[in-house]
């Protein structure tokens, strides 16, 4: 039997109560929390009654002994909003629950004090002394939850980064991928692009994920990203179609247990844009010479002193280089140049053909 409420009597005025009332079963209150709400209804019984039994217990006790809750009976509580948090019940049901529980005790206390002739003024100012006690445990059942919550959410951020971590390094066998995959939604058969992105103070990491959510369908998961050494790294069935302020290197599409030797191509086009101050999303074949330039000093030098030495040193041939990325970046089309550089078209005609 569960004892939800005080035995309350009138002596002189003063309230004398005691935990005695016995409105109902525990299984019966338990049936009629989970008529309202399923997610109850689909738990198992013995998950939830001792929990039930224990919180409205402990909700009486102070008023019975006519003092506040100690600090340990708030741990309590908030031991009790951590495990509904662990069980997966949200906190907008598991409040919910509580509230019922509660109404419960409020009716049984409103019954017990007419059977009495308890006094309005003492039914009164015991409601008062019950709803104060509940808002405290509530406080403490929300603080329980949402640290549970926050602790989960961290601990499923890990698995997925090592996840992720697992496929593009090829640290996982094929078994573990496609059990994982299976767990997360996805496709192993699928061939997915490996991605790379590094921050910029102008795209911050927040950013870059935001908008490469963006490139997931809500219906299925079409993907995975997460922080990987400082970068923003992962695969996406598809090629980011976005226009970003910091630079994405992309792969060829492979499957998930064969995305090692594609996800080093897309961290050598990510390594490479940024090198050169550039923004976008690209593979290799996008970036020229450029990746070569950048590991090989060699090739630099000689490109160097093939297409920049004659042009002369310092300042003087600045304007000249400027114009030439430009006019090569915007399409090769002058007009636009000059537009963007605030300049007259025959300036850039002058440079051009004096880079030529």
């Amino acid at each position: 039997m569960l004892v939800l409420v005080a035995d309350v009597v009138d002596v002189g005025g003063d309230r004398v109560h005691h935990q005695q009332v016995v409105v109902g079963r525990e299984e019966e209150l338990l049936q009629r929390i989970g008529a309202e709400i399923p997610l109850y209804a689909q738990r198992d019984p013995d998950e939830l009654l001792p929990a039930i039994h224990t919180s409205v217990r402990d909700v009486l006790l102070p008023l019975d002994e006519g003092r506040e809750f100690t600090e340990l009976e708030l741990a309590a509580f908030r031991s009790y909003g951590e495990t509904r948090a662990r069980q997966g019940i949200p906190t907008e049901e598991m409040l919910r629950a509580w509230r019922l529980s509660i109404r419960e005790v409020f009716d049984a206390m409103i019954t017990a004090g007419r059977q009495r002739r308890v006094s309005d003024s003492t039914l009164l100012e015991l409601t008062r002394d019950l709803l104060s006690a509940t808002d405290a445990a509530t406080l403490a059942f929300t603080q329980g939850h949402h640290r549970a919550e926050l602790e989960l959410a961290r601990q499923e951020q890990h698995r997925r980064a090592d996840f992720v971590r697992g496929v593009l390094f090829a640290t996982l066998g094929p078994a573990q991928i496609l059990h994982q995959a299976h767990r997360y939604g996805l496709d192993p058969d699928w061939d997915y692009h490996p991605i790379r992105a590094q921050p910029t103070r102008a795209m911050p990491m927040e950013a870059i994920e935001r908008l490469l959510d963006l490139a997931f369908d809500s219906s299925r998961p079409r993907g995975m990203v997460a922080v990987v050494d400082g970068d923003v790294a992962g695969f996406l069935d598809h090629p980011p179609q976005v226009k970003p302020r910091a630079a994405i290197g992309v792969g060829p599409p492979a499957r998930l247990d064969g995305l090692e030797p594609s996800f080093r191509r897309a961290t050598r086009a990510m390594a490479t844009a940024a090198a050169f101050g550039m923004t976008g999303v690209y593979d290799l074949g996008s970036l020229g010479l450029l990746p070569a330039v950048l590991a090989d000093t060699d090739v630099a030098e000689e490109l160097t002193r093939r297409y920049i030495t004659p042009l002369a040193t310092g300042e003087a041939m600045r304007p000249i280089l400027e114009t030439v990325r430009r006019y090569l970046t915007l399409g090769m089309r002058a007009d636009l140049t000059a537009e963007h550089m605030s300049v007259h078209h025959n300036t850039v005609r002058y440079r051009l053909r004096r880079y030529q």
